[in-house]
């Protein structure tokens, strides 16, 4: 317990400390102050911290130098959704999410029936989709990093195009 209240009081310490040192006294209590309590002591290295940055809007702790170092991305569809039937000749949008999130200078393909839909790999989380012809596709999207490699790729996701249009294919049921 004495611990976790004295990692807290660290972490409470000012961010205009430049060197925070750890004292056991006697009594084997543990005590952090920024102020050495004799010649030998030695400054402590603390690691990173995650979160976000205090005073600056929207900061964060992390650099995308970390983010690309992560152990895995995740790409997902969003949409269209698996299954989803849209009318034939009417503007489709695609849309991705990324884990643990879109860094700069990575980039995402998207495809239908495993061709590319975009000439160029794009920062965009969603995008137009061409005109496709009525039938069944399957979306997939990839997740590719600064140099072009390939990081993550979404599973397959599957929707419908209906020749006829939404108002008719209710009627024809």
């Amino acid at each position: 317990m004495h611990f976790l209240i004295a990692m807290l009081m660290v972490l409470a310490l000012p961010a205009a400390a430049d060197e925070i040192y750890r004292e056991v006294r006697p009594d084997g209590s543990v005590h952090y102050t920024d102020r050495p309590a004799d010649k030998r002591a030695k400054p402590l290295r603390l690691g990173p911290v995650s979160g976000t940055t205090p005073g600056k809007p929207g900061g964060t702790f992390y650099t995308p130098e970390m983010l690309k170092e992560a152990a895995r991305f995740a790409v997902r569809v969003e949409s269209p959704t698996p299954e989803q039937v849209h009318a034939a000749g009417r503007t489709l949008v695609a849309a991705a999410s990324v884990m643990p999130g879109l860094v700069k200078g990575f980039r995402l393909v998207y495809q239908v029936n495993g061709d590319a839909v975009n000439a160029a790999p794009v920062e965009d989380l969603s995008l137009s989709l061409p005109p496709l012809p009525a039938g069944s596709h399957e979306l997939i999207i990839v997740l590719l990093n600064p140099q072009g490699q390939e990081v993550a790729r979404s599973p397959p996701t599957r929707f419908r195009l209906s020749a006829l249009p939404e108002s008719r294919r209710g009627a024809q049921k």
